[in-house]
């Protein structure tokens, strides 16, 4: 196998995309508001909303990923540091280097552009440089890297060759903080994972309370909120007057995705993404306004059916009541997950209930134009998405973790107000 090499070409910043977005909107004839148009781009009060009607990407002219991995480390036998438990997040430097974060040992393990291991640092623990639950990795201005450690709540910048520099505290009055990134600047974005009731009698059904998007200091001193918005959708039965949540199918939730110095947040009620700036202003609408919600009956059974499988026997009839009591959300998310490519690209995956992971992925242009979907193997996590290529952990026919580099093939395609003609090709 082979490692592709060279640097990835800089995400140009939000305002470069908006302005030569609009330019060539009206240019190009494409944002006249006719049924015809595909993508229709206006301004709403200061907002650039860009609204897809139709995917750019026609047959077998999208993106695609290699059948075979360039790059595969992770064995189930013979030496420690090639094998996985609980990958928390995979990073490939400019260098060809890989960077494995590991929940299930605390390490994060350093690798060459061949795959052959060269060092590791970590551990289990509270000190400086150890973590007790890694649940993100992540890259930082210059050569940094960024850990976060759910457990300790909170930060490890490291050097590029994995030293401990500062760790940065995120505690205080946000509830099951969960990091999004770190911005250019150096501060942190996070996410609260859980919603926060505003008082009052508990209310039972489907609700969702507000997360705070949140933006630290370098040094962690302060906070400044980015935005609120619909969080986690949970069931709530009213039992001796309390409140009682529970997770039911289908459930909506906030997602979360830094682009350069500005964050893509939406609430998957919808397709529709916003991109805020690092102060909480929305700067732009990414929508298409036609996706399909629908959730049918044989859905819900067979979301019911996959979550049975899982519990063991003596449970089921218990748990299969309890679902069969809440209330199911009108229509399904319109996505989960959220990753920005090297290029500027949206991928927003499809809504997969945990522990299943997400194979087909919306992707939209750095004009917010709709390109179409790309599909991943079965059971492949993805963590980060170069320029060509698409880096992440898949799971083998015996459940061991390997990390694995596929080549990301992007077929020649012509169309208006698309980012191959509007910045060039790609």
């Amino acid at each position: 196998m082979t490692v592709l090499g060279g640097r990835e070409r800089p995400v140009r910043r939000w305002w470069h995309w908006t302005a030569v977005l609009v330019g060539a909107a009206v240019l190009g004839g494409c944002t006249d508001g006719s049924e015809e148009s595909s993508v229709i781009v206006r301004d709403s009060a200061g907002v650039v909303v860009v609204e897809s009607r139709a995917a750019a990407w026609a047959g077998d002219t999208g993106w695609q990923l290699s059948e075979s991995p360039l790059l595969e480390i992770g064995t189930d036998e013979g030496s420690p540091e090639y094998q996985f438990h609980m990958v928390e997040g995979a990073l490939r430097l400019d260098d060809g280097r890989v960077v494995v974060a590991d929940g299930g040992s605390s390490e994060i393990r350093f690798f060459d552009s061949s795959g052959q291991f060269q060092s590791k640092s970590g551990g289990k623990g509270d000190a400086p440089g150890e973590y007790r639950m890694i649940s993100g990795l992540g890259a930082g201005p210059g050569d940094s890297l960024w850990v976060f450690d759910y457990g300790n709540r909170r930060f490890t910048v490291l050097s590029s060759d994995g030293q401990p520099v500062r760790t940065v505290s995120v505690g205080g009055t946000l509830s099951a903080v969960g990091a999004v990134g770190r911005l250019p600047d150096g501060s942190f974005v996070v996410k609260e994972g859980w919603g926060s009731p505003r008082g009052g009698a508990p209310r039972s059904g489907l609700t969702r309370d507000p997360v705070v998007v949140a933006k630290f200091t370098s040094e962690g001193s302060s906070a400044d909120t980015l935005g609120m918005f619909p969080g986690r959708e949970v069931f709530v039965s009213v039992e001796d007057g309390r409140g009682v949540m529970s997770a039911p199918l289908f459930a909506h939730n906030a997602s979360a995705a830094l682009l350069d110095d500005a964050v893509f947040v939406g609430d998957q009620e919808r397709m529709e993404v916003g991109l805020y700036s690092a102060d909480g202003e929305l700067l732009r609408l990414v929508r298409v306004p036609d996706f399909d919600l629908h959730i049918s009956a044989s859905d819900i059974e067979e979301q019911k059916r996959q979550l049975l499988e899982r519990q063991p026997s003596q449970h089921r009839a218990e748990v299969r009541n309890q679902i069969d009591g809440m209330d199911v959300p009108p229509s399904r998310p319109a996505y989960g997950r959220l990753l920005v490519g090297s290029d500027g690209s949206l991928w927003a995956a499809e809504h997969a209930r945990y522990p299943t992971v997400p194979r087909t992925w919306t992707v939209f242009g750095p004009d917010g134009h709709l390109l179409g979907t790309v599909v991943v193997p079965d059971r492949f996590r993805v963590f980060q998405i170069g320029y060509d290529w698409v880096l992440g952990v898949g799971l083998d026919e015996l459940d061991v973790e390997h990390v694995r580099l596929y080549r990301l093939l992007k077929m020649a395609v012509a169309f208006f107000c698309t980012s191959r003609r509007v910045f060039g090709s790609y």
